[in-house]
């Protein structure tokens, strides 16, 4: 079967891009990994209204299509889908979609797979959000968002397929600011004026399903310069073997290394989650470096067998055909 879908995967890649000529927006992509993998590609091509991503590496093929609908007064809707095919034998096919409908957004995403994630990337199981691992299998996540005013979201999301759970909460956002002195020669009679230095927002909620009960709270705190710090704590008991407890924090900063740039620092410890490594940590760089983008990665933690794991990926990214810039 992989071998059929493999045949329809370059007969679409061709159509597609047959079909759109090269674009000032495509990129040439270049990456290394180890565990030793290598892939060549291309991303941002303009095809049938929308872009197509591909590529071909040392483990398999994949191709992408992403495409970003506006829809005017109501809101807009981004949709994507991509399959893969392994050298080796086996698949995934994976799309999602979000949308905003006034203060109401939505995230819909889902995968269908006969391999691990792990075929094809050897990353894919450090990575800050977590990753199903199984073999094979099915997995739907379903998120609510809804703005019940500019400092209040309430939350609402289910993941299936693999830990099956319910999520709900809040969030408060708060925008912190400080009062800037009175220059000389203003009025000693007009408001004294602020500026914002940060915002925070706080999450409650809790998380109910078939291996988890627990309480969550969580907080993000975000500065005009880029620069971000984010907690989030689940507490419960142990339910089905697996530990209620769970930690996710992580740390970025911009322009750090460079204007453009992005560093970014993070852990997680979700022990419950048994499709996935319970304990996962990374360190993110993107850096322009002449006409492209680098982007180096450094992951690992351990596995739910408690073995150490690691390994780091270097890629970089540049336009192809970039049109030139207007005065």
């Amino acid at each position: 079967m992989h071998r059929t879908l493999l045949t329809i995967l370059c007969f679409s890649l061709g159509v597609s891009l047959g079909a759109s000529g090269v674009g000032g927006a495509t990129n040439v992509d270049f990456g290394v990994t180890y565990p030793l993998t290598a892939r060549v590609g291309v991303s941002d091509w303009p095809a049938l209204g929308g872009t197509v991503a591909a590529g071909v590496s040392t483990r398999g093929v994949d191709v992408s299509y992403a495409r970003g609908l506006s829809l005017p007064p109501l809101g807009a809707l981004n949709t994507s889908v991509q399959a893969q095919v392994a050298w080796a034998g086996g698949f995934r096919v994976a799309s999602a979609t979000s949308g905003a409908l006034g203060p109401l957004a939505l995230s819909l995403s889902g995968t269908y797979f006969t391999t691990s994630a792990a075929t094809f990337d050897p990353l894919a199981g450090w990575t800050l959000a977590p990753t199903d691992l199984r073999a094979n299998g099915w997995n739907a996540d379903l998120g609510v968002r809804y703005r019940v005013n500019r400092q209040l979201v309430a939350l609402l999301g289910t993941e299936l397929g693999g830990p099956w759970n319910v999520y709900g909460g809040a969030e408060q956002r708060r925008d912190l600011t400080r009062t800037l002195p009175r220059a000389e020669g203003d009025d000693p009679d007009a408001p004294l004026e602020t500026e914002t230095t940060g915002t925070l927002s706080y999450r409650l909620g809790a998380r109910v399903g078939t291996d988890v009960l627990g309480a969550t709270a969580g907080v993000t705190y975000t500065t005009p310069e880029g620069r971000a710090f984010a907690l989030d704590a689940q507490v419960g008991p142990e339910r089905g073997g697996h530990s209620g407890l769970g930690l996710v924090a992580s740390v970025s900063f911009a322009d750090v290394l460079g204007e453009n740039s992005r560093l970014r620092t993070y852990a997680a410890y979700e022990p419950w989650r048994w499709n996935t490594n319970p304990l996962r940590a990374g360190v993110e760089i993107t850096k322009p470096v002449g006409p492209g983008t680098l982007k180096l990665d450094l992951r690992g933690g351990l596995s739910r067998a408690g073995e150490t794991g690691f390994g780091a990926a270097a890629s970089y990214s540049f336009p192809l055909g970039q049109s030139e810039q207007e005065p």
